[in-house]
């Protein structure tokens, strides 16, 4: 891969970056709040450093973008199957029904209730389909695949999590979604933020980190979203890092004043951050990695909520690490996250779908495995999906 080619990739992966300018939101900011800052906003642990310029420059240099799928053999590509339609248009509702779509992009289904996170179905994850990340493995179904889609929810702005095709047609196949994002995004909506649905309901709201939201299913029945804490960024210009928030998601199915049912979404975010100066085996060494300081918020979002029936968790996109740490997790740091939150069950995303980073192909669910078993974990707490696959979890 050509030097602009390596440096369109990774500077989507971590910046996001376009040559379009986006007016950045007003007048959002709290400055009693530590995750606020006078004109935008930040990651308030020791677990997050901020790199420099020269670090970014010396990232672009060693990494090799074209490596992930020149290096990968067959049986190293995620493995797809054809969606079970019969059960996602008619989901048990005594079980949470989830299907993994590919990057951080899964359906979820609570009692009756459709959700899609961070839905992207375009071939690149850019501003522009001609350039930028493209597909190795394709989308194993199609929106017009997809049952009744009640509610999108957003981790954050960047190009391979908020997918502006993939908005407009979700918007236009189904006028009773509603988008849930976090703090600063709703204008980025442009009409679809004034539009209402067939109940007069706002179809984007935006949210602050632990606000939360409630849609009402019955007289004793509710769907409740909470904006929750992640180690992350924002930006999708040049010009507006920051100025948007980025979050991870609760969501639960309250029935009689109880939570019957709970999902957390980790969108794309960071545990900890790895110093320069740590060798590629203490990168992923969890003896020293626990020496690192690691941001408290999963324990405290664990804390919380006490525990998890199912967690969408990022396992992809880490290398290397001295730069990609505190902003993406590594599956060592996916399951200290796993743990935290207190997680039943979770679930593989972000990794099999866009080569943003140089790790090989088939390694994060590896690790994944190997770091389950380096903390005690069996592997079927922490699984991983074939694209399209669709399993239940009792609740």
């Amino acid at each position: 891969m050509n030097r602009g080619a390596r440096f369109f990739g990774a500077f989507t992966a971590l910046s996001a970056a376009s040559y379009f300018y986006v007016r950045p939101p007003t007048m959002i900011y709290d400055t009693t709040k530590e995750h606020h800052k006078p004109n935008q906003f930040q990651n308030p642990w020791p677990s997050f450093v901020e790199h420099g310029l020269w670090d970014t420059f010396k990232m672009l240099k060693d990494i090799r973008l074209s490596s992930v799928v020149a290096n990968a053999k067959a049986d190293d590509y995620p493995e797809t199957v054809t969606i079970n339609a019969s059960i996602l248009k008619n989901p048990d509702n005594d079980h949470i029904t989830v299907t993994w779509l590919g990057h951080a992009c899964a359906l979820v289904q609570l009692n009756g209730y459709n959700v899609l996170f961070d839905p992207i179905f375009s071939n690149r994850c850019s501003p522009v389909q001609f350039a930028g990340p493209a597909r190795y493995t394709q989308p194993p179904a199609t929106l017009n695949d997809l049952p009744r889609i009640d509610a999108v929810v957003i981790s954050h702005n960047h190009y391979d999590h908020l997918d502006l095709a993939t908005v407009q047609q979700l918007a236009k196949k189904h006028p009773d979604t509603r988008f849930f994002v976090p703090l600063g995004n709703k204008e980025w909506f442009g009409t679809i933020a004034k539009e209402t649905t067939s109940q007069g309901q706002g179809r984007v709201e935006e949210l602050d980190w632990w606000d939360q939201r409630e849609i009402k299913l019955s007289d004793t029945d509710t769907i409740r979203f909470t904006c929750t804490p992640c180690q992350h960024f924002s930006g999708r210009t040049p010009f507006d890092r920051n100025k948007t928030l980025w979050a991870s998601w609760a969501m639960e199915n309250v029935k009689d004043g109880q939570a019957r049912g709970k999902v957390y979404f980790g969108g794309d975010t960071g545990y900890r951050t790895v110093p320069a100066t740590a060798s590629h085996e203490q990168a992923h060494n969890e003896e020293y990695l626990s020496t690192l300081p690691h941001c408290p918020a999963f324990k405290e979002i664990g804390e919380r909520f006490q525990s998890f029936d199912l967690a969408l968790i990022p396992i992809g996109a880490y290398s290397p690490r001295y730069f990609m740490s505190p902003i993406h997790c590594g599956p060592e740091d996916a399951v200290r996250v796993h743990e935290d939150i207190r997680s039943k069950k979770s679930i593989a995303i972000h990794w099999g779908t866009f080569a943003l980073t140089d790790e090989p192909m088939s390694e994060p669910p590896q690790r994944l495995k190997a770091a389950m078993a380096d903390r005690g974990h069996a592997s079927s707490d922490f699984d991983v999906l074939k694209l399209g696959e669709t399993i239940t979890i009792p609740i």
